[in-house]
């Protein structure tokens, strides 16, 4: 199989698992089943070693879906050393990667994403696979949702998000050209931009932004977020 060898630590049941990607599923510990790219793998980190199943995905793809480019651990020197909170956070999650999510698949998780917890959102993501993708299972692309209806979106427990995600999904057929956001675009602008679809607003916006632009100031605020902010006083 092939592998990576890594100078810094990857937890991948963090960075999979965590609220940032949903087509991730763990097959035994430290091996974990999904697709990147629309293309199915299985990952495996162990000693330093990141290896996967699928030879069609390079070591660069993987490098950019993980974002190993980023040397994470040189970033956070940067920033202030006397903030407890964020020394706390780094120690205890040292392995957290920030993934680059397909912008389609991304928006459409978070649209569904609304009073949901994770393991639910991970059940819609798997049903639109299972109902509408195929073979392959791969994630369905706005036309498919269009020519399948809202009724059949409802039927993957999705409820009112179904309306959204359906409304949304025309758009984009008409004018896939929405989800091309350049690097050029100031990320106010861009969260305006998505704004203007069915279902997103800042909070989803900002998600999107963040794990499928690499738009690394995009900061999505919940009420998970908001709690955190006035424990901490920041």
């Amino acid at each position: 199989m092939p592998f990576l060898s890594l100078p810094h630590p990857l937890d991948l049941s963090a960075t999979l698992l965590g609220g940032q990607s949903f087509c991730w599923k763990l097959l035994s510990p430290g091996v974990f089943q999904g697709w990147i790219q629309s293309l199915p793998v299985r990952l495996e980190y162990k000693a330093g070693n990141l290896s996967w199943d699928n030879p069609a995905l390079s070591c660069d793809q993987i490098r950019q879906y993980l974002s190993l480019d980023l040397d994470l651990p040189s970033i956070f020197q940067t920033f202030p050393p006397l903030d407890l909170h964020l020394k706390a956070a780094w120690q205890s999650h040292s392995g957290l990667r920030p993934v680059r999510e397909d912008p389609w698949e991304c928006l459409s998780n978070f649209i569904c994403s609304s009073m949901k917890q994770i393991i639910q959102i991970q059940q819609i993501n798997d049903r639109l696979r299972t109902a509408l993708g195929g073979t392959d299972r791969a994630f369905p692309s706005p036309g498919i949702l269009c020519q399948a209806g809202e009724a059949a979106l409802r039927n993957c427990s999705m409820g009112y998000r179904a309306r959204h995600l359906f409304s949304t999904a025309e758009i984009l057929a008409a004018n896939p050209a929405i989800l091309h956001i350049p690097h050029s675009l100031p990320t106010p602008e861009a969260a305006t931009r998505l704004e203007t679809l069915p279902g997103v607003g800042p909070k989803i916006s900002r998600c999107v932004l963040l794990y499928a632009y690499s738009r690394w100031d995009a900061f999505p605020i919940d009420v998970w977020v908001n709690r955190l902010v006035i424990v901490t006083g920041k």
